[in-house]
């Protein structure tokens, strides 16, 4: 079995964990390019963001495990300059490891909370602009303890979802695939448990970071539970009630 992952923090959290011989099976993209690969392999999983299921309902999705988020620790920050109202926001810049899901969930985040409808654009540089917020994905974040200063992402959208923020499902193009890894999965979940300090102290982040991720990390959930399904069921919800798709999708969990 292959595994197609994103390159954050979250994933390479379940890459420490893996056998030797798993690690050598594992590919990192970006995050945007991870379900087109998985279509194009028969025996894969992909940690795919979970907004994707909604052009790729045939995806078959694992019950058991992802990355979920029940607190501010997260893997996107939401930073604005000091001269906007939050109130008054018609553009929003996104940076770093962008996907689906940021794009569609940031919308929809402002019109909940500040009332606004925004545009999105896509920017390559992470710094901020003088007139637009930034909304930046994935590791850059930590360097230099720069999440310290930003919003957390997932602490808006769980404040709509009234549900865990899950930002990644491990998904398969084929059922049996989904069901051979759930089985892997059961029996990983105590080497993740064992991971988790030595995992934080291999991080190349200063010590007060590494100190505030250790304090935070339990509210990054990897062993899913029915708060987690639900969080996944209202995520992909949200589109449909502000008229972003037609129709709801039914997940196909496994």
């Amino acid at each position: 079995m292959k595994y197609i992952f994103p390159d954050n923090l979250f994933s390479r959290f379940y890459a420490f964990s893996f056998s030797e011989e798993e690690k050598k099976r594992i590919s990192f993209l970006p995050s945007a390019q991870i379900t087109a690969a998985l279509l194009n392999e028969k025996d894969a999983i992909g940690l795919i963001p979970t907004l994707d299921l909604l052009t790729h309902e045939q995806l078959f999705v694992s019950k058991l495990g992802g990355v979920s988020f029940e607190s501010e620790f997260c893997n996107s920050y939401l930073y604005f300059p000091t001269n906007i109202d939050q109130k008054k926001v018609t553009e929003v810049a996104l940076s770093g490891d962008v996907s689906s899901l940021e794009a569609i969930l940031c919308k929809i985040l402002f019109a909940e909370l500040y009332d606004q409808q925004v545009k999105m654009s896509l920017q390559t540089s992470s710094e901020i602009e003088s007139d637009m917020p930034l909304l930046l994905v994935g590791d850059t974040n930590f360097v230099n303890e720069r999440c310290l200063t930003g919003i957390s992402f997932a602490d808006g959208a769980i404040e709509i979802l009234s549900a865990p923020f899950v930002n990644f499902v491990f998904a398969g193009k084929e059922k049996e695939t989904v069901i051979a890894f759930n089985n892997n999965f059961a029996s990983l979940i105590p080497m993740l448990y064992k991971s988790i300090l030595p995992f934080i102290a291999s991080l190349n982040l200063t010590s007060e970071l590494k100190d505030k991720i250790r304090e935070e990390f339990s509210s990054f959930v990897f062993e899913f539970d029915s708060m987690d399904i639900d969080g996944i069921a209202q995520l992909t919800r949200l589109p449909y009630y502000h008229v972003m798709i037609k129709e709801m999708i039914e997940i196909k969990f496994v």
